[in-house]
């Protein structure tokens, strides 16, 4: 719900942007200049090396210190330049200025409304995770990050606040319940001015349940720790990493619910958010397997229809389009089946095909029961393949059959004798149970039927002495 909220407001936040000039390229590896609309101001946008539009990016808001300008530093720098969008922010209004507490808020509104409009922009030119919106800042950019955190805090996914502490360090945290949980990290100088309020921030913070990471920067004033491990390892953490492990368990679920399209692009998302890691590399080889199985089916449907085995194609395309769907190789599928679709010949060698496996089946039970030394059984179904297949591709061969069993006299004899026997048995004795009950009238009627179907066997003398019987 809350990506679905943030999406709207961003989405709904583009008209205000409507009427600016051509924006610049956004291109992986640099840092862009975007200019706002109306001349309020720009920010500078950096696109990490190994961007690419095919997932969902983490961003990072980061807002500079006093005098500067809209940055990337420091997040491009510890990062190496990689996994993170970073959007480089400037201010709704000028910094130093006295605000009573009231006047703060609704200047920090405005800073949130600043932040929408900006992901809105760059939400339009770039593929951005709503669920992993950071934001950081040193010295003065800390301190609006603490604010912002606190003002908006259900549209972070972190805080960083570098060189500072809480802006709204003499009042109680607004929101204390959406903060609970929330990774907050806080990086301060032992010699920095600002390290007592960097402390206190922590304390306030874990106070209302956020998961605070503190790292000291030993011997350092007010600058920030350019060599720092523990800040890209909360970001990652926090960040790509922190929905690996569930979008993982998701790609195997569904992998194993036959879902092999969408578990596909699940395993690629995984895959490509951290490629040392072990669980994408687990994900990368598991999109292989899927992509190495999907490209050997469409090779051998490929043959047959190059072979012109378009049942055998038939069969198999619909299947793959279901199972793949969502990935290439379920496009490849639907492609497929649309050209099979098209040609009216290959429509119609199809529709033979369906016709011939109907029959073929009715001729193989035929052939059971016909080995089985059911022959009554046998003929009855071959009658039944001449009367409603005349099309099929082995007609002529079946009736064939079919004429020269009939023409076995011997057969007849056989099929004749036992089919009497199954008949007559019953026949005869339904008269007996009739005579026993003294309803002669019933037992005739059965005793002639034995005499008019089967006149010259031995069932029917045997019918013949039970009416004389009775004379």
């Amino acid at each position: 719900m809350r990506a679905r909220a943030v999406v709207a407001v961003l989405l709904a936040a583009c008209s205000l942007w409507a009427g600016q000039k051509p924006e610049p390229e956004l291109r992986p590896g640099q840092e862009t200049r975007i200019d706002a609309a109306g001349g309020e101001g720009y920010l500078v946008v950096y696109v990490p090396t190994d961007y690419t539009p095919d997932r969902r990016w983490p961003v990072i808001f980061c807002y500079h210190g006093q005098n500067g300008k809209p940055t990337s530093y420091p997040f491009r720098h510890v990062l190496g330049g990689k996994g993170f969008v970073i959007v480089g922010m400037g201010y709704a209004e000028p910094g130093g200025k006295a605000r009573t507490m009231s006047e703060l808020d609704r200047y920090i509104l405005r800073e949130v409304d600043c932040f929408r409009k900006a992901a809105a922009m760059v939400g339009r030119r770039l593929s951005l995770d709503p669920e992993l919106f950071f934001v950081g800042g040193f010295s003065m950019g800390g301190w609006m990050s603490s604010a912002l955190g606190e003002m908006a805090p259900a549209s972070w996914a972190g805080v960083a606040v570098l060189g500072a502490g809480r802006q709204r360090m003499l009042l109680p945290i607004k929101h204390p319940r959406a903060m609970r949980g929330k990774p907050i990290y806080i990086g301060c100088g032992t010699n920095d001015p600002n390290f007592p309020h960097a402390k206190k921030a922590a304390s306030a913070y874990r106070g209302v349940g956020a998961k605070v990471t503190f790292e000291e920067y030993k011997s350092l004033g007010h600058q920030m720790k350019n060599d720092t491990k523990v800040l890209p390892e909360w970001l990652w953490a926090n960040g790509p990493l922190k929905v690996v492990e569930p979008r993982l368990a998701a790609a195997r679920e569904a992998e194993k619910a036959g879902r092999l399209g969408k578990a596909y692009g699940l395993y690629r998302d995984v895959a490509a958010v951290a490629p040392d890691n072990p669980s994408c590399k687990a994900a990368a080889d598991a999109a292989k397997a899927i992509a190495d199985a999907a490209a050997k089916q469409l090779a051998e449907v490929e043959k047959a229809i190059a072979d012109k085995r378009y049942a055998d194609a038939s069969r198999v395309l619909p299947r793959m389009a279901t199972r793949y769907d969502g990935s290439p190789f379920g496009e490849r599928a639907d492609a497929l089946i649309g050209k099979l679709q098209s040609d009216p010949t290959i429509q119609g060698q199809l529709a033979q095909g369906r016709l011939d496996a109907e029959a073929d089946a009715l001729e193989a039970k035929a052939r059971d029961a016909e080995k089985a030394k059911d022959y009554a059984t046998a003929m009855r179904l071959y009658e039944s393949y001449v009367d409603r297949y005349p099309k099929a591709t082995r007609f002529a061969t079946v009736k064939a059959h079919l004429d020269a069993l009939k023409a076995d006299k011997k057969l007849q004899a056989t099929i004749l004798s036992k089919q009497a026997h199954k008949e007559c048995r019953v026949w005869l004795s339904l008269a007996d149970n009739f005579l026993r009950a003294k309803r002669p009238d019933k037992a005739r009627e059965y005793l002639e039927k034995i005499i008019d179907k089967y006149g010259e066997t031995d069932w029917a003398a045997q019918a013949k002495r039970r009416l004389a019987t009775m004379e």
